[in-house]
């Protein structure tokens, strides 16, 4: 499966062409230097390549720190397996037709081949080529202790170097035709969008990771021995803590009040065994001893077909103004209802809880039509506020809702909606309800 993706971002394109410029300019003007050619002057090759050099190695400092902080530094892990394949693929099976043995994505940019060039480009050519250069430098100090024989020496691995560079950028300008077209490459390293192979696995973890950290709802997993081990920024919120340490290696019983203890035991003893919590209205007790309400959702952990802990999401229903919290112990343990919009207000996707909770049959009920069926005249305006907020970027969570159903009769459920984005614009809006009718 092959999907536009957005591979490159904004600094990796700005690093990339920068950084061939500056190789471009370091080869002109050290060519010169070599006297193979006179193009600005021998003085003015030596400045120029001089202050190429110092950009060149701002650039390095800077994409050095990108890649760890991004977690890019992982695209050039090196690995042996498929080496002679993409070998033979490059040297003879692409001029056959053969199918390519690898398959770009998303999370792997690189095929084993390129892995290997680049980390050597990476870990010997261009550190060569900086420790020589500045070698070079401090031979103009009058107090260099650099020998004529020496610096001939130095001059040697420095020319090796540049010609590893030129044999770099040949091979790199030939790989970059070897994709569908000619200029596929060449287009994604400037757009930052290529078609590519989709890994459904990563793509699924990549996205529930994003989906854990930016979630407004409170994610947690906690170990088989009741002790979390991991909580997000909006997990954190809710409890009133202020960071990760306060509560990692804790057990849960330290978030519930003495008589709420043992019904969150229950729930951990259920999920352990397999079984799902969904939707259930809990109290918790937070950091400084004040109680919240949310609403708890309990899954279990498996690894190689066991159950290693529990994990699920945390929704606050604490400011929502309500005489009692008595509705809320009437939520369905059932999966929430899923719904899609388009920009202009039309059902694209909906689940067969959303169907459920609406008393439609089938999908063909609702795709297509405006959001306005899902409620009655005097529910409209709350309805298309959050609309019109949710266009605009923000999240809405926890909001009680008055729907409509097919059947013109009303029910009540807890509706998040979320901004969806595609290219870097909003082109509608996606979210979940969970069924509160009393």
């Amino acid at each position: 499966m092959k999907k536009q993706t957005y591979i490159y971002s904004s600094f990796e394109r700005f690093w990339h062409w920068s950084q061939a410029l500056l190789i471009f300019f370091l080869m002109l003007t050290g060519f010169e230097i070599h006297s193979s050619f006179e193009l600005f002057g021998y003085e003015n090759a030596v400045n120029w390549h001089n202050i190429a050099s110092w950009t060149f190695l701002v650039l390095i400092i800077f994409a050095i720190f990108w890649h760890f902080t991004t977690g890019e530094w992982k695209q050039y892990r090196p690995s042996l397996k498929l080496v002679k394949e993409q070998f033979q693929y490059y040297v003879s099976g692409i001029f056959k037709g053969s199918p390519h043995p690898t398959h770009k994505t998303r999370y792997t940019k690189f095929n084993p081949l390129q892995r290997l060039i680049y980390l050597g480009l990476k870990l010997l050519v261009i550190p060569i080529q900086v420790i020589t250069g500045f070698i070079y430098l401090s031979y103009l100090n009058p107090e260099h202790s650099i020998t004529e024989g020496g610096l001939r020496t130095i001059a040697v691995f420095h020319t090796i170097g540049a010609f590893s560079l030129i044999a770099f950028v040949i091979a790199h300008i030939y790989l970059t035709t070897t994709g569908e077209k000619i200029l596929t490459s060449i287009k994604a390293m400037i757009t930052g969008w290529e078609v590519v192979d989709i890994d459904k696995k990563e793509e699924y973890l990549t996205n529930m990771r994003k989906a854990v950290e930016n979630s407004t709802a409170g994610y947690y997993r906690i170990n088989t021995e009741g002790k979390f081990v991991q909580v997000n920024n909006a997990w954190l919120l809710l409890y009133g803590y202020s960071n990760e340490s306060e509560i990692l290696g804790q057990h849960f019983s330290v978030t519930r009040t003495e008589d709420k203890v043992k019904d969150l035991k229950n729930i951990f003893d259920k999920v352990l065994t397999g079984k799902k919590v969904l939707a259930k209205h809990v109290v918790r007790k937070n950091k400084d001893g004040s109680l919240g309400y949310h609403i708890l959702s309990a899954n279990p952990i498996f690894e190689n077909e066991k159950v290693i802990g529990m994990e699920g999401f945390i929704v606050d229903i604490s400011s929502i103004e309500i005489d009692t919290l008595q509705m809320y112990n009437t939520v369905r343990s059932s999966s929430a209802g899923y719904y899609r919009i388009n920009k202009d207000g039309y059902f694209e996707d909906v689940n067969d809880a959303w169907l459920k909770m609406y008393k439609c049959e089938d999908k063909n009920q609702v795709i297509g039509k405006h959001y306005s069926l899902s409620r009655k005249e005097e529910d409209m305006k709350e309805l298309e506020e959050i609309v019109k907020h949710v266009m605009t970027g923000d999240i809405i969570s926890g909001r009680i809702a008055t729907r409509k159903c097919k059947d013109e009769s009303q029910g009540k459920h807890l509706l998040s909606a979320n901004p969806i984005y595609k290219k870097g614009e909003i082109v509608g809006m996606e979210g979940f309800i969970i069924d509160i009718t009393e």
